[in-house]
């Protein structure tokens, strides 16, 4: 219920705002309200300053500590949403030949033909089967079938041209030119989360994304490490995605007696960590819910280097490095098709189906989010109907433990936010 008051003379400056919470039963609700005047003690001040003049109680302590902090998206300048196909069905595919040959089969036929066929429905304003068509057919060639990260730690196929309006609705290509072919890594996040859940909306890619690969709710945002020139660029080398100055003051306050100055890589992995750490999640859960994050300064060289640690070992975990994974003791056991129909997760069994599963799953990894998504539940739900081969099963073993591997890591993650 919000009550506004405008006075004749009330000049022009901003208003003072009285907030009031009610809890409990109905009934309750409707008898405070009904004896209450607007200089209840029902009503209190609220101080809401700017830019975002919140309507709910914080703690602005917190927040001006968390604000000294810089932005991710102000450290990596160079950053956009992820790719919004506008069909992924039809430009989305898992096996590369059959995404091949339908690429082929699609270019050639009548609009209409096509639209019936793939199910694509009516055209909308930013996309048009005649243009992806026409996209197509200027540029068909199998060197343009690329890896994207659809979800996390599941791979796909796509065909990119780079083209605004054509086979893709907005394949972002100012920022998803550097992500091809594995030419660089990037954070990819998001930039508010609707809802209760808490942040857990960072991931490491090395592969184009969608604006969904983290969450299907929010747009994801992709900041590259590198940049690429172009063909016609001057100079053509490979230049690092940070902003010169927070780089630099970054480095003097990380600068240590034996690990010198940290490179790129190593500041990647710094925020990396800060992101994974759980007391950084907990002190600043309500702030990360409505802008981009924002990094703590190290308080100092150590603590640099230390977080920096713990975010390299996560990064190799969730690029999928095989050193880093180790073994999957989670054998995969039963008698049956192999095709997925309902996952459910039962005294440390992971099941596909009623008579077959993974064997000593940790129940961390069945629960653990990453951004919007249950990847071990993802993965699984995104194949039903679909027979496992022996490649799923090892990368889906592969799955658990990053996962638990991951809860572990973040739990030797320490910062002092004082």
């Amino acid at each position: 219920i919000i009550i506004v008051v405008k006075k004749k003379d009330g000049g022009n400056g901003l208003a003072e705002v009285m907030h009031g919470d009610l809890w409990g039963a109905r009934a309750m609700k409707y008898e405070t309200l009904g004896n209450a005047e607007l200089a209840s003690q029902v009503f209190q001040k609220l101080e809401s300053p700017a830019p975002q003049h919140p309507l709910v109680r914080r703690d602005f302590a917190t927040q001006a500590a968390y604000e000294k902090g810089f932005a991710v998206n102000s450290f990596l300048p160079v950053n956009s949403v992820g790719i919004v196909t506008a069909r992924d069905g039809l430009a989305i595919d898992d096996d590369k030949e059959r995404l091949w040959k339908r690429i082929n089969d699609f270019s050639a036929m009548a609009v209409e033909t096509a639209r019936e066929k793939y199910k694509l429905g009516k055209d909308v304003r930013d996309w048009k089967v005649a243009w992806a068509q026409d996209d197509l057919n200027r540029t068909l060639s199998p060197e343009r079938l690329v890896r994207i990260s659809y979800r996390p730690f599941d791979t796909r196929w796509t065909y990119y041209t780079g083209k605004s309006r054509g086979f893709m609705c907005y394949p972002r290509n100012e920022v998803m030119r550097h992500m091809r072919d594995g030419q660089s890594i990037a954070f990819g996040f998001t930039r508010t989360i609707e809802g209760a859940r808490s942040f857990a909306d960072c991931l490491v890619f090395d592969k184009l994304i969608t604006h969904h690969s983290l969450s299907m709710k929010e747009v994801n945002i992709c900041c590259p490490l590198y940049l690429h020139p172009d063909e016609q660029d001057l100079d053509q080398s490979r230049r690092v995605n940070f902003d010169t100055k927070l780089w630099k003051k970054l480095q003097k306050l990380a600068k240590h007696p034996t690990h010198g100055v940290p490179d790129e890589v190593q500041t990647f992995d710094y925020i990396y960590g800060v992101l994974h750490c759980p007391a950084y999640r907990d002190t600043y859960a309500e702030f990360l819910k409505i802008d981009f994050p924002r990094i703590p300064w190290p308080s100092t060289p150590d603590e640099f280097w230390e977080v920096s640690a713990k975010g390299e070992a996560l990064r190799k975990l969730h690029l999928m490095e095989p050193a880093a994974i180790g073994d999957t003791p989670y054998p995969y056991l039963g008698e049956g098709d192999n095709v997925v129909d309902k996952p459910t997760f039962a005294e440390g069994k992971v099941w596909i189906n009623k008579d077959q599963y993974f064997d000593a799953a940790p129940e961390i990894s069945w629960s653990f989010y990453i951004g919007g998504y249950q990847p071990a539940q993802k993965w699984l739900k995104d194949r039903k109907g679909r027979a496992l081969n022996l490649d799923d099963v090892r990368h889906y073993q592969r799955i658990l433990k990053i996962l638990s591997e991951t809860d572990r890591t973040m739990k030797t993650i320490k910062m002092d936010l004082k």
